[in-house]
């Protein structure tokens, strides 16, 4: 059965890192190890997406998706001022959207000449732009985007703030502002939403206002293998369990994982 796993990262403690990093891994991820989980898991594809602390240096997400191009595709991170050229040269590679990890950072200026031009070839493209971060942020972003033909992806329930929950002022105005024929959500890194037990609480209430608001259609799953900041806590099976008791249906379970996807990145 088609299935897909939309989030997860591949590295070496050799890669070179960004000098700005929050976190610096001490081991590898291995796309053999990647791949190794979706097996076990009976997942037939996955998405790797390009890790804050490599910055736009896309190569180690490249040469894993090389060694599996029916199986993987990759959300890389560029700069807005990245030509044609080099984006068409990424999805010939199977890139197939650019990721904004903007915790720690400003909100960028969506109105340069740069980010403008960049949207502008994404919506050509048919990619995708995953935002990840948290609802201050993304309340501000998506008036911005929503002018352009671009399928936007919001990661992990758009990180709930553990405090807060969902009862925060901005998360409810990120609600109000979801449309269903623009935006996607990945019902992911619930474990960055709290401690254990309550962050599978917030996700699950999160699912349930996500489906109240008629997104069902636009919900995706993605282990966030391998859970960095976070992996002597997590597991990749750890992180299945939790899926299956946030969306305890089968039937939705399969929707998400196949269905969803198939749409968003037509394997």
């Amino acid at each position: 059965m088609f299935a897909v796993d939309t989030h997860a990262h591949v590295f070496s403690k050799n890669d070179p890192c960004i000098a700005t990093a929050r976190y610096t891994p001490d081991y590898d991820a291995s796309v053999g190890e990647y791949i190794a989980h979706l097996d076990q898991h009976h997942l037939t594809h996955g998405v790797l997406v390009q890790p804050s602390f490599l910055g736009t240096d896309n190569r180690a997400m490249l040469n894993a998706i090389a060694q599996y191009p029916e199986r993987l595709k990759g959300i890389a991170m560029v700069e807005p001022d990245l030509c044609i050229d080099e984006l068409v040269k990424l999805n010939q590679q199977g890139i197939v959207g650019i990721r904004l990890n903007l915790f720690g950072k400003e909100l960028p200026n969506f109105s340069t000449s740069a980010w403008q031009s960049l949207l502008n070839h994404l919506s050509f493209m048919n990619w995708q732009i995953e935002l990840h971060a948290p609802p201050a942020y993304l309340v501000q972003i998506l008036p911005v985007l929503s002018p352009y033909k671009l399928n936007v992806v919001i990661d992990h329930f758009g990180r709930i703030d553990p405090v807060k929950g969902i009862a925060d002022p901005d998360y409810q105005k990120l609600l109000s502002m979801l449309e269903p024929d623009q935006h996607w959500i990945k019902v992911s890194g619930f474990y960055r939403l709290g401690d254990c037990s309550k962050s599978i609480s917030i996700a699950t209430q999160a699912f349930q206002l996500l489906k109240e608001k008629g997104l069902m259609h636009k919900l995706i799953w993605g282990s966030d293998w391998p859970h960095t900041q976070h992996e002597s806590k997590v597991s990749y099976s750890n992180v299945v369990h939790a899926f299956h008791q946030i969306v305890p249906e089968l039937k939705e379970q399969q929707q998400i994982l196949g269905e969803n996807t198939q749409k968003l990145f037509l394997f």
